[in-house]
């Protein structure tokens, strides 16, 4: 079925050519479309490496939709770091999205081993990212990560995200950006959603990562899209853009990534 998804969205995917909204020509020829490096992706890449060679087997507290690789809850850092990291390609793009906008107040739900949260918190020392992970054992890792990028702007929260969120919400007041990559699941999909939404302003952005990934990603993401409150929503395969301007007419795009 992924494989079906994957050439309708090949088919269906443009690019710059013809794009007549001037914020979604900008975003694509200016954060999506350019390969742009900085020093810290080297040093974000190297800790990976680290991770894919780390062998210890470690207990996994998993409360989303769990592994497609592995149903054991004793896993190694070397598998989870393979399976469960954002791409290179996917981590530069978040850093992107954060440095062109200006993002200062984001969530992330999901931290696993730490290499998307370094890519959200790196552009600049003056933002609050509040990252949340189910598993002490893999948050235990990812804040070594961070530790060692002297990334001091990221507060880890180890625990339940339906437990966690709302005060975590509370206490930000608004956000500029969430990224949602952790319960792979219809419900809390929705659920972490709709939770968010009181707190978005004109210029918020809600990236959701792994949205062909089960039936019930591709049935939240649909409802998603077409939610009243969103204004331009955009479908990367890899991930899905929602933004909330309610100064243009709302619009849908699906874009080559």
């Amino acid at each position: 079925m992924q494989v079906l998804d994957y050439l309708k969205y090949k088919y269906q995917a443009g690019n710059a050519h013809g794009l007549h909204s001037p914020f979604v020509y900008h975003l694509y020829t200016q954060i999506i479309e350019p390969d742009k490096r900085y020093y810290i992706f080297d040093q974000i890449e190297k800790e990976r490496q680290h991770l894919l060679a780390n062998k210890e087997i470690i207990n996994v507290t998993d409360f989303g939709a769990g592994s497609k690789k592995s149903n054991s809850n004793s896993r190694s850092i070397q598998s989870i770091a393979k399976y469960s990291l954002c791409s290179e390609r996917t981590g530069r793009f978040l850093f992107e999205l954060v440095h062109q906008y200006k993002y200062k107040k984001i969530i992330e739900l999901g931290t696993s081993l730490g290499i998307s949260t370094c890519y959200l918190g790196s552009s600049t020392k003056d933002l609050q990212l509040v990252t949340i992970e189910g598993c002490p054992e893999i948050a235990k890792i990812a804040q070594s990560v961070f530790k060692t990028l002297q990334l001091d702007s990221i507060t880890s929260i180890v625990g339940n995200i339906d437990d966690c969120l709302k005060g975590q919400l509370e206490k930000l007041e608004s956000v500029d950006m969430v990224y949602f990559d952790a319960n792979h699941t219809y419900n809390s999909t929705l659920k972490y959603f709709e939770m968010c939404l009181p707190y978005i302003h004109e210029n918020t952005l809600f990236v959701f990562d792994d949205i062909y990934w089960s039936n019930e990603m591709k049935k939240a993401w649909k409802e998603i899209s077409e939610h009243g409150s969103v204004g331009i929503s955009i479908d990367l395969y890899d991930l899905g853009l929602c933004f909330f301007r309610k100064k243009q007419p709302k619009q849908h795009f699906t874009l080559q990534f």
